[in-house]
C-alpha cells in the first residue's frame, strides 16, 4: 500500500471521529460506567467483546486484537437510550417527622403530597471507531467513546430533594491505539485515551434542620426554606489501556485487556438559590456558626471535586463453530472499590462529603452471531452485570441494581456498495429494585430515606461501517 493511499484512509478515520457530536448523556451499566462497543457488541450483550472478526471497537477495549483485522475499517454507531426510574417510599426530617412544605412567612405547614417520584433520562450517545492495518504486523486504530456518564432528573419538590434533585456526569474519550502482531497467533496492543468530564448536580439544603441537629441546636422547623445547590464543574484528563490476544487454534481467540484508572479532579463553581428568609441565614454567617469552617457564599464561589475513572480488566473469547455460527463469553472486573466518597470542597474547605463505599463489581456475559446468508448476520446475547452500590450508602442520584442485559442485533452487508455494512441492536435491561435506606450530612439537613428504586432500560442502537 502506497504512502498516499495509507494517509487518504488515515484522514479518513480521523474526520470520521472529529465529525462526531459530544455525548448528550450516558447508556447505563454498573455504577457510572458505560459500555463502550458499536451496535454489533450491543447486539451480543457485549459477549466476546471486540475479538469477533474485523471488529474495529478493538481500539479501545482490547488494542492488540486489531492485529488480526485484516482490512481497514471505521464505524459510526449511534445510541439511543431511555431510563426510566420510579421511587416508592418515605422521607422523614430530623426529627423523625414527614417532612411538610413550609410557608417562609407563616411557618404554617403542609404535607408534601409529592410521596414519590420519578427519575431517569433519554440520551443520544454516539460511538465512533477506526481501524488501520500498517504492513502485515501492525495496526493503528482511533476510537470516541463515552467511557463515563449518568443521568438522573427528579421533580424540585420530590419528598427526596434533600438527597438529590439532578445529575449528570458525562464523559467523552478520544483514543489512539497501536498494536504488534508477534505472531500469527498472538499479538499486543497499547493506546491513551484523552477525555473530557463534565459533572452537574443539584440538591436543596435544608439549613433550618441542620441548624437544629449541629452544636448550636436552635430548634428550626425541617422544611422552612428553599436553598437549592447547584454544583457544575469540568476537567480533561489523561489515561491509558492495553490489551493481549491469542489464537490457540484455528476456530479460538482469547484476549485480556486492561484499563488503568484515570485521576480525575474536577472544577469548577457552585451557586445557591435560596429564599429570602434562607438566604437572611446565609448572609448573617448561620452555616459557619454551626458548622464552624463551612462557608457558604449566596453568590457562588469556586468548586472541586475528585471522581476518577476505576480501573477495569476483562477477559474475553470466541470460538468459531462453522463458517457461520460464532460464539463469545467474557468476565469483566471493574475496581470500584476505589470510589470510597463525593466530597466538594470550595477553595480548599470541605463543604460536604457523601460517603457511597462502592465495591468491586463483575460483568458475564455471552453472546453471537450466526450468518442467515452471506449478506445477513443476528445476533443475540445475555449478560448479568453486578452493581457497586451498598444498601447502607445508596441514594437517588445513582439508585443503582443489578441489572441482566439481554440483547438483539443485526448486520448487514450493502452489495450495491462494497464494503458499506449496516448494523442494529435492541438491548433491555432488568434492574433489580434497589433499597434506598440512606441518611444525609447533618449539614444538608440530616434528613432520612426509606424505599425502593424501580428501574429499566431500553438502548437501540445503529451503526454504520465501511471497510476499505
Amino acid at each position: 500500500m502506497n504512502n498516499k493511499k495509507q494517509q487518504a484512509q488515515a484522514f479518513l478515520g480521523l474526520a470520521l471521529l472529529g465529525g462526531l457530536m459530544a455525548a448528550a448523556g450516558s447508556v447505563q451499566a454498573g455504577g457510572f460506567a458505560t459500555p463502550t462497543y458499536g451496535a454489533q457488541g450491543w447486539g451480543r450483550a457485549f459477549g466476546g467483546g471486540s475479538l469477533f472478526q474485523n471488529d474495529p471497537s478493538a481500539a479501545f477495549n482490547n488494542p492488540a486484537a486489531m492485529a488480526f483485522i485484516d482490512r481497514n475499517v471505521a464505524e459510526l454507531t449511534v445510541n439511543y437510550a431511555r431510563i426510566n426510574i420510579k421511587y416508592k417510599g418515605t422521607e422523614k426530617d430530623y426529627a423523625g417527622n414527614a417532612p411538610q412544605l413550609v410557608d417562609p412567612d407563616t411557618l404554617a405547614g403542609t404535607p408534601n403530597d409529592n410521596k414519590g417520584g420519578q427519575g431517569g433520562f433519554t440520551a443520544w450517545v454516539p460511538t465512533g471507531f477506526a481501524v488501520m492495518p500498517i504492513g502485515d504486523r501492525f495496526a493503528f486504530g482511533l476510537s470516541q467513546v463515552v467511557p463515563m456518564g449518568a443521568r438522573t432528573t427528579w421533580d424540585s419538590d420530590w419528598i427526596g430533594r434533600d438527597f438529590a434533585v439532578d445529575t449528570r456526569i458525562e464523559t467523552v474519550g478520544l483514543t489512539g491505539a497501536l498494536s504488534f502482531k508477534v505472531n500469527d497467533q498472538f499479538s499486543i496492543g497499547g493506546g491513551a485515551i484523552v477525555q473530557h468530564t463534565k459533572g452537574f448536580v443539584s440538591q436543596n439544603i435544608d439549613l433550618y434542620s441542620a441548624a437544629a441537629v449541629s452544636p448550636i441546636g436552635l430548634q428550626f422547623p425541617s422544611g422552612v426554606g428553599h436553598s437549592l445547590i447547584r454544583v457544575k464543574v469540568d476537567n480533561t484528563s489523561v489515561g491509558w489501556f492495553g490489551g493481549l490476544a491469542w489464537k490457540p487454534t484455528d476456530k479460538d481467540t482469547l484476549g485480556l485487556a486492561y484499563h488503568a484508572k484515570i485521576k480525575n479532579k474536577l472544577e469548577g463553581k457552585y451557586n445557591i438559590y435560596a429564599d429570602p428568609l434562607s438566604q437572611s441565614l446565609i448572609e448573617g454567617g448561620l452555616p459557619g456558626l454551626a458548622y464552624p469552617g463551612l462557608d457558604l457564599k449566596l453568590n457562588g464561589a469556586n468548586a472541586s471535586t475528585q471522581l476518577d475513572v476505576p480501573a477495569n480488566a476483562t477477559i474475553d473469547w470466541v470460538h468459531q463453530f462453522s463458517d457461520r455460527f460464532s460464539l463469545g463469553a467474557s468476565v469483566m472486573w471493574t475496581q470500584w472499590s476505589s470510589f470510597k466518597a463525593l466530597t466538594l470542597k470550595s477553595d480548599g474547605n470541605q463543604i460536604v462529603s457523601i460517603p457511597y463505599n462502592y465495591k468491586d463489581a463483575w460483568m458475564v456475559s455471552l453472546g453471537g452471531d450466526y450468518k442467515l446468508t452471506n449478506d445477513l448476520t443476528v445476533r443475540a446475547g445475555v449478560a448479568t452485570d453486578q452493581t457497586p452500590t451498598r444498601n447502607s450508602t445508596r441514594d437517588p442520584r445513582i439508585p443503582d441494581g443489578d441489572r441482566i442485559f439481554t440483547s438483539l442485533g443485526f448486520g448487514y452487508k450493502v452489495r450495491a456498495i462494497p464494503g458499506l455494512g449496516i448494523d442494529g441492536s435492541y438491548s433491555h435491561q432488568f434492574v433489580e429494585k434497589a433499597k434506598l435506606q440512606t441518611h444525609n450530612q447533618d449539614r444538608l439537613g440530616a434528613a432520612t430515606l426509606d424505599g425502593k428504586a424501580d428501574a429499566y432500560g431500553d438502548v437501540v442502537s445503529m451503526a454504520i461501517s465501511y471497510e476499505f
